[in-house]
Formats: C-alpha cells, sequence, structure tokens
C-alpha cells in the first residue's frame, strides 16, 4: 500500500514516518504477483482518516499539519477501485499556511494485467497532474505504464513487479505465515515514473488485538508493518531518468502502520 501524492507530506509528518535498516540483503527474493483466485478476498470498505503532526524538528520547514484523508476500497466483479481523496492544512515555518489537496482514483484486474490510474495534486498554487494505464504480460511477467498527462511518455515495468492491491494482498499473506520481510517493485503511478521499490519488514502479528473502533473489519487478525518508499524508474533530483532505485538510497518515503487481514 502507498499514500498517494506522499511528496508533500514527507517533509512534515513525523507522525507516521519512521527509521528504516535496508533488509533485502538479508531477505529472501522479492516475491512475486499470483493469481487474484489463490488469496483471501479484500472487503470493500470505507474509512476516514484525521492527520495530526505529533511533533517536528527544530528547524524544520513545518509548524503543524492537520487534514482528512478518505480512502474507498470496492471490489467491483472483475477487479478493484480504489479512491483516496485528502485535504491537508499546513502551517510553515515562515508563518504562512498552505492548503494541499490531492485526488487519486485507480482501476487494477483481478487478473494482474490490467491498471489505470488517475492523480490530482494540488500544493498552493502548483498542480500536478498524473494520468494513463499499466499493462502485465502474463501472471510474473514484465509490464509497461503508458502516460497521457502531464505527456505522453511510456516506462517498462520489470518482471515480477506488482500492482498495488496485489502488493497488500501478497503483504497479508506473507505475514498470515510468520515471514518477516517482504520487499519487490510496485506500480500505482501516482508520482509518475516507473515502478518503485519497496521494503517491508513485518513486526509482530496481533492477533485478537483490540482495535481502536467497533467493526466487523477490524476483528480478525492484523500485524504491525513497517514499510519504506523509494523514489520511482525515471524519476531522480536532477530530472533525468534512471532505473528504480535500491536500498543502498535513503528512502523517499517511510511509515508504520497496523494491516488487517
Amino acid at each position: 500500500m502507498k499514500i498517494s501524492g506522499r511528496g508533500f507530506l514527507s517533509a512534515g509528518l513525523s507522525a507516521v514516518t519512521i527509521l528504516l535498516a535496508s533488509s533485502s540483503a538479508n531477505s529472501a527474493p522479492p516475491a512475486a504477483p499470483i493469481p487474484a483466485n489463490s488469496l483471501p478476498a479484500l472487503a470493500s470498505h470505507r474509512a476516514l482518516y484525521t492527520v495530526t503532526m505529533t511533533n517536528s524538528h527544530p528547524g524544520g520547514e513545518y509548524l503543524d499539519v492537520s487534514g482528512k484523508m478518505l480512502l474507498q476500497f470496492t471490489d467491483v466483479c472483475d477487479g478493484w477501485t480504489t479512491s483516496q481523496k485528502s485535504m491537508l492544512r499546513s502551517l510553515l515555518a515562515d508563518g504562512t499556511e498552505e492548503l494541499s489537496n490531492s485526488d487519486f482514483t485507480s482501476w487494477e484486474s483481478k487478473s494482474g494485467d490490467s491498471y489505470t490510474f488517475a492523480v490530482k495534486q494540488t500544493q498552493g498554487n502548483d498542480i500536478t497532474e498524473f494520468r494513463g494505464k499499466a499493462k502485465r504480460a502474463g501472471i510474473n511477467g514484465p509490464g509497461t505504464a503508458e502516460y497521457t498527462k502531464p505527456e505522453r511518455k511510456t516506462y517498462a515495468l520489470p518482471p515480477r513487479f506488482f500492482f498495488q492491491t496485489a502488493q497488500q494482498r501478497r503483504l497479508i499473506e506473507i505475514a498470515d505465515k510468520g515471514e518477516r520481510f517482504f520487499n519487490g517493485q510496485m506500480f500505482d503511478g501516482s508520482e509518475g515514473g516507473g515502478a518503485a521499490q519497496f521494503n517491508a519488514v513485518i513486526l509482530k502479528a496481533a492477533k485478537g488485538a483490540s482495535a481502536p473502533l467497533k467493526s466487523p473489519l477490524l476483528n480478525g487478525p492484523s500485524h504491525r508493518v513497517r514499510i519504506a518508499f523509494y523514489a520511482p524508474a525515471g524519476i531522480s533530483p536532477d530530472g533525468a531518468d534512471k532505473q528504480a532505485a535500491d536500498t543502498g538510497e535513503q528512502p523517499e518515503y517511510e511509515m508504520t502502520m497496523t494491516v488487517y487481514d
């Protein structure tokens, strides 16, 4: 799972950031996507999250961040749709206030061979928009991502990459087996470019843990997970094309979360 539009969050939301050491050197080879019918179903649901900043670093860019994020996930027969909308208010160190909005939608086929996406992010007067589709050749084969916005551009996707829902399903499967490490490459289109490297560590299984809210969706097993995402292929500070980052580079974004089955 990836929080879309994370670029303007990562500098200020230390409430969700963590320090994660590289684990791929001692972990198994990246797990590959497998057919959807061999994994448990994911429940359609809608969740509203409140965003707050719990601490900041001296001299940091942000004094305060607050807002809301609405996430809706739907099983739609032959695929899954994801819709994520967020609105954040940021108080900057110079005393100015900035509003940021993000709107992300995607459709992913259960067969794992097709994916469409649309992203629009607004930060102050700056607007970023990505739109396109991606396809895969075979269950674990390579693929291509074709953008129509902000410009027409095609990126090659490596063998054994994940689309976002397939990655989440495999994460749950690995955690339920008691395994601790999960890494690979994922494509969701939220930042432009091709596939992005990710590194996850499953900290522990929280069987029957008490959930903060009452819902049948929160009654099952859960796992505490730390995950780091790296810059997508094609995205580099100098604007030049690049290959997907390896774990020798600094992560672009890190978070810790509780994942329910």
